[in-house]
């Protein structure tokens, strides 16, 4: 009897030792989520240009995270900024801040200024991912500004610059775009897509981001500047008013002023025409998306466009017909 009772203790104990190291896990792998974090983020901002490539400039569009299946989606439009007559090409390697993990990352769907990365096997215990980036230049032009180096007076090209190894070309460079935990947007929808769902899902995200600038240029640069167009030129009308009651030389420098305002208005009146045709230009670009989106939604609408029209097809005939006989 007492065999079991000391039996029946040591279960107990054991249990408890369990259920409070599952406690502990748990406050572990969960503490992000409701203790509060008072270290500086270390987010890349979104939609700022990323420098330190010599021949393209990066913007983080956007990371997403699905704490379902471990995945990261990141998004970054790319421009072509440098001379290389060639594009660069890419690699990607993520790894944690905290731990040093790297974790299996790839380019999922590129287009001619977007690229969507896959980071996988990410836990949910992560904080700051560091996905860095490295610009692979052509190798032939690389060759060729190398032998530039060795060019001498008659412009001709020295023999030895001609056995130039892989090895002696500049090392690739490279950049690091940071996610922080508070910055990345959770998803539990995200899942790797079809080549087709990439290129709508960016058409659509480019389209709000021409709508929000055609906005700002329309709700805010053009009416600030129509208000102070309007406040200058009270001001020029009371220095007119003014000037009635000065002495020659106070005229003087009353004219002054209101040249500067003058010029101040014709500056401004400048800015709101530039504006205007910036917001034309959006909208060009704006209707030129709402066509691809359509062409990628319903591309046999653009094949029946194709098509050659059968009246037409009947004109030429007998056009054909026509000049044969003369």
């Amino acid at each position: 009897m007492k065999s079991k009772l000391i039996h029946g203790r040591e279960n107990k104990f054991y249990i408890g030792i369990i259920i409070t190291l599952c406690i502990f896990l748990g406050v572990f792998f969960t503490s992000k989520y409701w203790m509060y974090d008072d270290s500086a983020i270390a987010q890349t901002e979104y939609d700022k240009s990323i420098n330190g490539l010599s021949e393209t400039t990066l913007t983080l569009r956007g990371w997403e995270y699905n704490p379902t299946n471990h995945l990261m989606e990141v998004t970054i439009e790319r421009e072509h900024t440098g001379t290389d007559a060639v594009e660069p090409t890419f690699t990607f390697e993520a790894k944690s801040k905290e731990t040093k993990d790297i974790y299996p990352s790839k380019k999922v769907y590129e287009s001619d200024d977007i690229m969507v990365i896959h980071i996988e096997n990410v836990p949910s215990s992560y904080r700051v991912i560091g996905l860095f980036i490295t610009e692979h230049r052509d190798s032939k032009i690389l060759k060729q500004e190398y032998k530039e180096q060795f060019k001498d007076d008659n412009n001709e090209v020295a023999t030895d610059a001609d056995k130039v190894e892989q090895s002696t070309f500049p090392k690739p460079e490279e950049v690091i775009i940071v996610g922080d935990y508070r910055k990345i947007k959770d998803n539990k929808n995200l899942v790797i897509k079809s080549e087709k769902e990439y290129k709508k899902e960016n058409i659509i995200e480019e389209m709000k981001r021409i709508e929000q600038e055609i906005s700002l240029i329309t709700d805010e640069s053009i009416p600030f500047e129509k208000e102070l167009i309007d406040t200058l030129m009270k001001e020029k009308g009371i220095l007119k008013e003014d000037m009635k009651y000065e002495t020659e030389d106070e005229k003087d420098q009353t004219e002054k002023e209101i040249e500067q305002k003058e010029n101040a208005i014709a500056s401004a009146e400048e800015e709101i025409e530039q504006y205007k045709n910036q917001v034309i230009e959006l909208k060009e670009k704006y209707e030129n998306r709402e066509e691809k989106l359509e062409v990628l939604l319903h591309p046999e609408c653009e094949m029946e466009k194709e098509k050659p029209d059968k009246t037409d097809k009947k004109k030429q005939k007998e056009k054909k017909e026509k000049q044969e006989q003369k």
